[in-house]
This record gives structure tokens, C-alpha cells and sequence, in this order.
């Protein structure tokens, strides 16, 4: 299940924001009042939409995240509660990261329960420009929020849940398939998926998304049949990045069109599995290929088998194949009332 549904997504809004000003070379966080009134919604909400993707967390019990916007949530101060924040983050991070600003957002989703956006923003060196009468101007500026992805390094929407506890959906620019280790002790949390049960979900996704749409797929991928998707998933080293699906896919599937019908499909399967917007190392051990295999023959027959007795094929003269079975003993050779459907 997604974070944020569509709907919700499509009613972002920011009703409060705030920033503070961290890093390791200063001694203590410069912390600063509410905004009020908004500045730059626009831009910062541009912001958090490119970045609705990640992996699901929980809070632990004590988290003193959750504690923190549980407060502002019940009404408490806007400002102490995220200074208080921005405080924690810098002593927890401050020998290893850059100076930048620690935002907290308190966004509209539609309903009266607001959800919560953490922010580490990197400073980033801009030179900025203007034209004067006499001649150009240039002005060096060293704290400035940029559009580019990579300075927004690490960011965790937070969901509360009622009474305790909550969601956490976390992107980590350093760490893309979990969370650098000091922003898992600042959240307090844990994942809720683990690595190998998304890998063993992803590949339930794969094989739906291709028995849907094998007839469209490359004759060579068709020809490999799930056993070729099995080969592919248990590569080592494979990831899956809901930003970057396009290598995993043409690997899966050859290259396929834009507008392929399969991808919508694969998109459901993940999305029903709660897999789609996950980053996760896949793992070979949960890829684990079925004991029985089928081989058909273009005349419709089928032989059912498992890789410890594997026909034997010898290609003939005249290009045709010789499949032969070495037995102890037949056991059955009847009717078959099996449901079989070819092309599986």
C-alpha cells in the first residue's frame, strides 16, 4: 500500500514551515522562528513531490521524533518542537555532515490529520546575476536552495498513528536502498519491509507481469520462459530503485516501449505487494526457482519435470529436436484432466 494515495498526493499543500541551520562546522544549530507567512511554497512543495518515494519505516517505542510532532500535532509550540529537533539531528550528525538547512514542513493531504516532512537540505555555492545599467553584476552566494535532486539528502515523510507510533516513508540519497546509520538513530525507527521479503514479493510481481503479457515480449525472452526472469533476479549485486527500473526491466524483459502495456501492469503488481516505491538489494536466497519444470513442444506436447532429471535434447540433421527420457519404470500413462493452458 502507498504512503500517500493519489488523492492524497494530489492535495499536497504546506500549511507550516520552518528551517534551521546545521552542519559540522558550527558548534550549535542556528535555530530560527516559524515562516509565517509561507515563502516560496511553491518551490518547496515542488520539492517534496519529487521525492515521494522511499522506504517504509516505524517508529520504536521512545522515539523522540514521533514524541516531538506528536506535540506540535496536539497543538504545541511549532517552533520549540522543531528546534528541539533540529538540535538532536545536529549532535547526532554533526562530525559527518555538511552545512545545510534542517526543514520541517507540516503538509495538507485532504484531511484534518497533517503529515510531516523532515528535511536535510545541502547548502549549495550558486553565483547569481543581474543586469545593471552600466554592466552585469555578479554576486557569489554560499546558502542558497537549489532544484537539483542531490541536495536533498536525506528526507522522512512521517505519518502519525492514532494513540502511538506512526509510519515513517524515508529517502537517504546516501544510502538509497535503507538509511544511513546516524538518520536511523535520529528517526528511531525500523524498516517495516525486509529486503528479502521484498525480493521474494518482487518476484511474484515479475512473474504476473509476464504471464500477462508474454505474447507481446521479445521472441528470446518468451522462448527463456520464467526461468530466464528466475536467472536474471538471482544475478548478485541486482537492486531495485523505483527511480532507476529502466536496467532491471530490460533485463527482465528486453527493451520495451514507453507506453507497454506491461508496465502498467508490473507498476499494480508492485503497488499491490507494497513494493513500488521500496529501494532494497535484491536477494539471490529469497529468489528461489520452482522445483518442477515444463517443457512444450511446438506439436503441444508437454513434459513435466525437475532439474535432477532433465530430458536429454539432440538436435537433428534436419533441424529438429530429439527429447529423450532415461526411466526406471512408468508409473501413469492415462487421460490428462489437468487444466493445462498452453504458451504458460
Amino acid at each position: 500500500m502507498a504512503f500517500l494515495t493519489d488523492a492524497e498526493k494530489d492535495a499536497l499543500s504546506i500549511r507550516r514551515m520552518i528551517f534551521h541551520v546545521v552542519g559540522k562546522d558550527l558548534d550549535e544549530p542556528t535555530l530560527l522562528p516559524e515562516i509565517t507567512p509561507l515563502q516560496e511554497p511553491a518551490f518547496f512543495l515542488a520539492r517534496v513531490r519529487s521525492a515521494l518515494t522511499g522506504n517504509l519505516f516505524a517508529f520504536r517505542v521512545g522515539s523522540g521524533v514521533e514524541a516531538a510532532l506528536r506535540g506540535i500535532a496536539g497543538g504545541g509550540d511549532f517552533t520549540a518542537g522543531t528546534q528541539a529537533l533540529a538540535r538532536d539531528f545536529h549532535t547526532r550528525h554533526r562530525s559527518g555532515t555538511s552545512n545545510g538547512a534542517f526543514l520541517v514542513f507540516e503538509l495538507g493531504v485532504g484531511t484534518d490529520d497533517p503529515v510531516y516532512a523532515l528535511v536535510k537540505y545541502d547548502h549549495d555555492e550558486v553565483v547569481r546575476y543581474s543586469l545593471g545599467a552600466a554592466q552585469p553584476r555578479l554576486e557569489r552566494l554560499q546558502e542558497a536552495f537549489v532544484k537539483k535532486p542531490e541536495a536533498m539528502q536525506k528526507i522522512a515523510l512521517v505519518r502519525l498513528a492514532p494513540g502511538s507510533g506512526g509510519h515513517v516513508m524515508v529517502r537517504d540519497r546516501s544510502k538509497r536502498t535503507h538509511i544511513s546509520e546516524y538518520f536511523e538513530g535520529f528517526l528511531n525507527a525500523r524498516r517495516v519491509n525486509e529486503p528479502g521479503d521484498l525480493s521474494g514479493k518482487l518476484v511474484e510481481a515479475v512473474k504476473v507481469a509476464y504471464k500477462t503479457h508474454k505474447p507481446d515480449l521479445p521472441a528470446d525472452v518468451q522462448a527463456g520462459g520464467v526461468n530466464r526472469l528466475y536467472d536474471v533476479l538471482r544475478q548478485g549485486g541486482q537492486r531495485y530503485d523505483p527511480e532507476d527500473r529502466e536496467p532491471l526491466l530490460t533485463a527482465l524483459f528486453g527493451v520495451l516501449p514507453e507506453g507497454a502495456s506491461i508496465r502498467g501492469t508490473l507498476e499494480r503488481q508492485l503497488r499491490d505487494r507494497g513494493v513500488a516505491e521500496e529501494s532494497f538489494e535484491i536477494d539471490p536466497e529469497r529468489v528461489q526457482k520452482p522445483r518442477k519444470r515444463v517443457m512444450e513442444t511446438q506439436e503441444g506436447v508437454l513434459v513435466l519435470y525437475d532439474e535432477a532429471h532433465r530430458p536429454t535434447r539432440t538436435t537433428m540433421p534436419d533441424g529438429r529436436e530429439r527429447i529423450e527420457i532415461l526411466t526406471a519404470g512408468v508409473l501413469r500413462d492415462d487421460v490428462d484432466t489437468e487444466n493445462r493452458s498452453r504458451g504458460r
